[in-house]
């Protein structure tokens, strides 16, 4: 009897280990679409710049606080209360992927924000999702047609 009882534990400890692992949450592209995250500053990055990039970049930037919530996003470079915010506006192709412009109703553009929305934006688009961050290319398509490109990084605080 004594050793049904552990081949029952042990049987039950199992079937619980597997219930509590089938129900860890793998994040997809909608855990992206609001909330709070962080574009942290990786090799890649620093050496890949496009002009694409904000032209405020530079290497005492450690990572991007960006907020999203419906149709709008405020990026910070180095944290909330650092310098002035972007404001972006995301148009939501599907749930992995968006064109992002800069928002002018909100502040005066300078020349290359204007040039991004003036070429239709950039569209963002998933290459994978790993633990709590998305991998995204990054591609603005000129009026000329003209693809340029970056890969980057976007994760869940």
């Amino acid at each position: 009897v004594g050793q049904n009882i552990n081949e029952m534990k042990i049987i039950l400890t199992i079937i619980i280990l597997i219930g509590i692992n089938s129900n860890a949450q793998e994040l997809t592209c909608a855990d992206f679409k609001e909330g709070r995250f962080y574009i942290p500053e990786t090799e890649t990055e620093s050496e890949n710049t496009t002009e694409i990039e904000n032209e405020d970049n530079d290497a005492e930037i450690e990572k991007y606080i960006v907020i999203r919530k419906g149709d709008t996003q405020t990026e910070w470079a180095n944290g909330i209360g650092n310098g002035k915010p972007d404001y972006e506006i995301i148009e939501w192709i599907d749930d992995c992927t968006y064109r992002l412009t800069y928002d002018d109703s909100k502040y005066e553009l300078d020349a290359k924000k204007k040039w991004v929305n003036d070429n239709n934006g950039i569209v963002v688009s998933k290459t994978k999702i790993v633990d709590n961050c998305l991998m995204y290319d990054a591609i603005l398509t000129t009026n000329d047609g003209q693809k340029i490109s970056q890969n980057g990084i976007i994760c869940r605080e």
